[in-house]
């Protein structure tokens, strides 16, 4: 493909046509690509763009059947969304416990780290596996076996590689499928579905069983299956949901930092200056953000920089809409293109540059964040976001606190993208020296 991905060959049309809403057919499907901060907030916080696509891909991510969250929408969606924050902030979801989890599994890579007596590590898998594990622990109340998850992360890396190669034209022509099935992806996602299954049929299993202490989200879910929408496919579905989420996008955002730090050495230094001045060897907690003002930014600014969803999460028009000017069918599928809007060289000065210190004011201060929609706007913003800002903040400080980040064998890593369905960084590995 020309342009490398779907996203940008879309951007490049609607800059090509000087539109911000760019509607075109993608095989059946009428799809309009929306650019700009003004339409991207309308579409965000308009009830009539809650809907998402009832598309092939959608449906094959899981096992054929429209269930779940991320992609169901109308009453289920709303009843199941509530019922899944519920469960998680009463197992102690983005309060202090999540923190006391973050914490033990950043202890775990830093002893990684420490064995590793700097040889080259993988430090995007470690987080990866970590982010998952507590994820998982608040759904299935335990963290997964560890040859398990090492196959599931491999596997879902194999299949942003192909993503990016075929441009996700699966979903436009599912044929393709029996022609292509590995260029596809189609190869790749019924190798992901059968992990998942098998992941997720061993801790339903063991739940039914009563063999999982606690009273995790599973359990939940099935003392409410005597309502008509708590089936077992719903169940499946919001477990996959999970596990896709936790898996990919926080390795990525930390995979980006790293490599920044490596390639950005002054940067590097002024983060280890403010931690060492402020907390000295104290392991930090979330509430530093305030206090750690240039982290805090430089982790803004790699949020900023490698937008990780480049286009949010696809929404479907519920009845026609006037959008900018433009009328917008009903059962259109929308694109709402966060990239274009974090690139915006009329928002940010030069927005290739890699600047912290464009947030933060002329008092210190952290500035305010709402230029920025990493995890997106509105009823539809990912719910994960209290997770993966944590882990970012608590991670990042204890690592750099106790350890020098280095290129392996001389080889700068480096930080041009791979945009597919998800932004992520070129495969790399980094050295990690203990200080004094």
């Amino acid at each position: 493909m020309k342009f490398g991905s779907q996203f940008k060959a879309l951007q490049v049309m609607a800059k090509e046509y000087g539109t911000q809403v760019l509607g075109l057919k993608m095989g059946s499907e009428m799809v309009v690509a929306v650019f700009g901060e003004k339409n991207i907030r309308f579409v965000c916080n308009d009830m009539n763009f809650d809907a998402r696509p009832d598309s092939f891909f959608i449906k094959l991510r899981t096992f054929g059947r429209r269930c779940g969250v991320t992609f169901v929408d109308g009453p289920l969606w709303r009843e199941h969304r509530q019922f899944v924050m519920k469960c998680l902030r009463k197992e102690g979801f983005a309060k202090e416990v999540m923190e006391s989890d973050i914490q033990a599994e950043t202890d775990k890579i830093l002893n990684i780290l420490k064995s590793s007596s700097g040889t080259p590590v993988n430090i995007r898998f470690l987080v990866s596996m970590a982010v998952t594990n507590i994820s998982w622990k608040y759904i299935a109340g335990e963290h997964l076996r560890e040859t398990q998850l090492h196959k599931f992360i491999s596997l879902m890396s194999k299949r942003s590689e192909v993503f990016t190669m075929a441009g996700g034209w699966l979903n436009q022509w599912p044929w393709l499928r029996f022609i292509a099935p590995n260029w596809s992806g189609f190869s790749i996602i019924q190798k992901i579905n059968l992990e998942m299954i098998e992941i997720i049929q061993e801790s339903i299993r063991k739940h039914r069983e009563g063999k999982v202490q606690g009273s995790d989200y599973i359990y939940k879910f099935m003392n409410e299956m005597y309502r008509e929408s708590f089936t077992e496919d719903q169940l499946r579905g919001v477990l996959v949901d999970f596990l896709i989420a936790s898996t990919q996008t926080t390795g990525s955002v930390i995979g980006f930092a790293i490599i920044s730090l490596i390639r950005n050495k002054d940067i590097c230094d002024k983060i280890y200056n403010e931690i060492n001045t402020i907390l000295g060897k104290n392991p930090p907690k979330a509430e530093d953000c305030t206090r750690l003002v240039y982290t805090s930014a430089f982790l803004y600014e790699i949020l900023r920089k490698y937008t990780i969803a480049p286009f949010s999460g696809p929404r479907r028009t519920l009845k026609d809409t006037i959008l900018d000017g433009y009328t917008i069918p009903k059962g259109t599928t929308i694109l709402i293109s966060l990239d274009d809007l974090h690139s915006n060289s009329e928002i940010w000065n030069n927005p290739e540059q890699l600047l912290p210190e464009r947030f933060i004011d002329e008092n210190g201060d952290l500035k305010n964040t709402n230029k920025i929609y990493p995890f997106g706007l509105g009823r539809r913003a990912c719910p994960g976001e209290p997770l993966t800002k944590s882990f970012m903040l608590i991670f990042m400080v204890s690592i750099i606190q106790k350890y020098k980040i280095e290129c392996s064998n001389g080889d700068m890593p480096s930080d041009e993208p791979i945009i597919g369905l998800l932004t992520e960084p070129r495969p790399f590995t980094a050295r990690f020296i203990e200080r004094p």
